[in-house]
This record gives structure tokens, C-alpha cells and sequence, in this order.
């Protein structure tokens, strides 16, 4: 699935609506100066600093799939190169795409590494279907140079997944999960994102089966560069259970940005849904934008609730670490791990890959 330069260049970044909400929070500029029609569209394999089942560094790819999981090329077709103007750059540089079937429970995490660290505009592709069974998956989103951009498909029924999305950027970064879960699918997510000079993160999920679920949980978090992470939910089956709390950080002029959606349709009858929103600026300069949004078009329903806070970091907090003897950046380390553990509490075997991966961040930022 490709797009040819002439229909590339009628396409716009984002549709525009009447909603005050829908607004250009991602630098987009940015990402036209560094385009695949101004960038090379091929790169040379980098250092990748992570080993995984999949690595994905520049234009080259290595495999080393564990049992129960099966390669193939393709994908699912849950996106599409007509949506938007980024999503038409990663078609157009697309080369190849792969995917990964999952076909028995999984022990130990499947690691999908995507890395860029060279002048250049490469697209990865990654679709992974799961059904009927039980699997930890750890998406590593990686992007030193250049303009990457990463689409993740998942489809999934009667499956219980953990996803750990970590992202490290330096440069330009675009990334979208989109995940179709079908009747009896359980979802545990948790994503982090250290922002590079922009970064766009966009996870898309779509409830369709009775039952299923979503407990997502997402912390960007912006030291001296920019991230415009969206989480969008939507709920068509019976009895479906969503709830997504996301807490942000920005400092030293860093711009963080949660946008959440979350709808019921009339279809998705005695469901529940909630999008919580929370940004911390940690000092003077920076920006936090936190716009969460919930629709319900069922009366029968079970809760819904949303709520959003935008707050300054507490200097009476800081005060009382630095008596004991922290220095801001170690302070201000301390209370974002804890807030870090506090949202990778419901992943069960993915829970310490995640806080060691916060902790990580965490340290290389400050």
C-alpha cells in the first residue's frame, strides 16, 4: 500500500473542525523540512543499544522471532496513506512491511526494536495479530537523527496482552498504534515517552468485541524539546471497559501535550469509559496542554468520567526534598519515578521492564 507524490501533496497534516480541541499542537513545519520528498528515503543499520526479536535500524531489519511467533510480509490495513499528510510521507518512504502472528502464549516479553540514527526519512511498518492467547510485547521507539516514523497494528481476539511502548527520541519522531481488539480482548498498556526536537505519538484503539478492555496508562515527559502525545478510544462492543490516565512533565522550556479521547457509541451498551489528564510543568517556561474529551451516545451506561489538570510543580514538595539534601534534579527525579511506578502498577509482567525503563530516562534527561 503506497501513494504516489501527486496525491501525497494534496493531503494536510490534520483536518480542521469546528471543536476548539482540534488544533496543531505537533510542529508540523518541522516535519515538511525534514520530509521524505527533501530526505533520503534509505539509511544504513545504527549502534542500537537494545536487543530485540525484531530491529528495525535505518533500512535494514534482523529476526530472531521466538516460538509461537510466525513472520510474514504485509499488513492489516488499519491505516491508511489517504488519512493525512504524515501518514502519506511513511507510505511514500515505505519499503517493506512485516507481519508477526502470534500463535501461543508467550513467556518472556516479544521485543520490537525500531531505530534511526542517520539524515534521513525512514518509515518502519510493524502489524501483529494475536488470538487466543496470553502475551508481554515491548515496543522500543528509538530516533537519534533524522525523521522516523513507526506504524504498529494490532489486532487481537480472545487474546490478554501487556504492551510497553517506550520511546527515546532526539530528533523528529512519528508514531502510531492502532489496535483493533475483538470479543474478549484485555489490554494492558503503559507508554513512555522521552521527547527528541519534536515528537508525535498517537494511539489508536478501537473496542469492537463484547467484552473487551483497555487500561492504558502514558507518561510523556519533555526536557528542553516537544511532544504531542494522543490517545484516542473508541467503544462499539457491549459491555467494553476503557480507562486511560496520562501524566505529562515539561521542564526546562518543554512542551508536553496530552490530547484524550474517549467514545461510547450506542452500540457499546453497559460499557464504562473514563480519560484522565494530567500535566505537570516543572518550572517557568514550560508548557503543559492537557485536553481530554468524552462522548457517550448510549443511556445505558455503566460510568463515565473525565477530568483534566494542568498544575505547576509543588515548591513546598521541593523545598522539603532539598532540606534533606536533593538538588532540584535529583528532587524532581524522585517525584517523577514515583509517579512512574504509581502508573505501571497494573501491568503484571511487564511492570518491572517499565520502572526500570522510567528509571532510565529519568537519569539520562537529568
Amino acid at each position: 500500500m503506497f501513494i504516489e507524490r501527486e496525491a501525497l501533496e494534496r493531503l494536510t497534516y490534520q483536518k480542521y473542525g469546528d471543536s476548539p480541541t482540534i488544533k496543531s499542537y505537533t510542529k508540523w513545519k518541522l516535519f515538511e523540512e525534514n520530509s521524505p520528498l527533501k530526505l533520503p528515503t534509505e539509511a544504513n543499520a545504527g549502534e542500537v543499544p537494545i536487543r530485540g526479536h525484531v530491529v528495525l535500524s535505518g533500512s535494514e531489519v534482523e529476526f530472531g522471532l521466538p516460538e509461537g511467533v510466525e513472520l510474514s510480509e504485509g499488513m492489516l490495513g488499519l491505516s491508511q496513506p489517504e488519512e493525512s499528510r504524515i501518514l502519506g510521507f511513511h507510505f511514500y518512504a515505505l519499503r517493506k512491511a512485516y507481519r508477526l502472528r502470534i500463535t501461543r502464549d508467550l513467556v518472556e516479553p516479544l521485543v520490537i526494536v525500531s531505530h534511526l540514527s542517520a539524515k534521513a526519512f525512514i518509515s518502519h511498518h510493524i502489524s501483529i495479530e494475536a488470538e487466543n492467547v496470553r502475551a508481554p510485547i515491548i515496543i522500543y521507539d528509538m530516533a537519534e537523527e533524522g525523521t522516523k516514523s513507526l506504524v504498529v497494528e494490532l489486532k487481537a481476539r480472545n487474546a490478554e496482552l501487556e504492551v510497553l511502548t517506550v520511546g527515546r527520541h532526539s530528533s523528529l519522531s512519528h508514531y502510531l498504534l492502532r489496535a483493533s481488539l475483538g470479543e474478549g480482548t484485555r489490554v494492558r498498556a503503559f507508554t513512555v515517552i522521552s521527547a527528541g526536537e519534536m515528537s508525535h505519538h498517537r494511539e489508536d484503539y478501537s473496542l469492537e468485541g463484547a467484552k473487551s478492555g483497555l487500561i492504558l496508562r502514558g507518561m510523556p515527559i519533555a526536557i528542553g524539546r516537544a511532544v504531542d502525545y494522543l490517545t484516542n478510544v473508541l467503544q462499539y462492543g457491549e459491555k467494553t471497559v476503557s480507562e486511560t490516565r496520562v501524566h505529562g512533565f515539561s521542564y526546562e522550556n518543554g512542551w508536553t501535550v496530552h490530547r484524550g479521547v474517549a467514545k461510547v457509541f450506542e452500540s457499546a451498551r453497559n460499557s464504562s469509559s473514563g480519560v484522565v489528564s494530567q500535566i505537570t510543568i516543572m518550572d517557568e517556561g514550560s508548557l503543559g496542554v492537557s485536553v481530554p474529551m468524552l462522548e457517550v451516545d448510549t443511556g445505558e451506561i455503566e460510568s463515565a468520567f473525565h477530568s483534566s489538570a494542568v498544575r505547576q510543580f509543588d515548591e513546598d514538595a521541593l523545598f522539603y526534598l532539598r532540606s534533606r539534601g536533593l538538588d532540584s534534579d535529583e528532587a524532581m527525579s524522585l517525584f517523577v519515578h514515583g509517579i512512574g511506578e504509581a502508573l505501571s502498577s497494573h501491568l503484571e509482567r511487564l511492570r518491572s521492564k517499565a520502572r526500570s525503563n522510567v528509571r532510565e530516562l529519568i537519569e539520562g534527561l537529568l
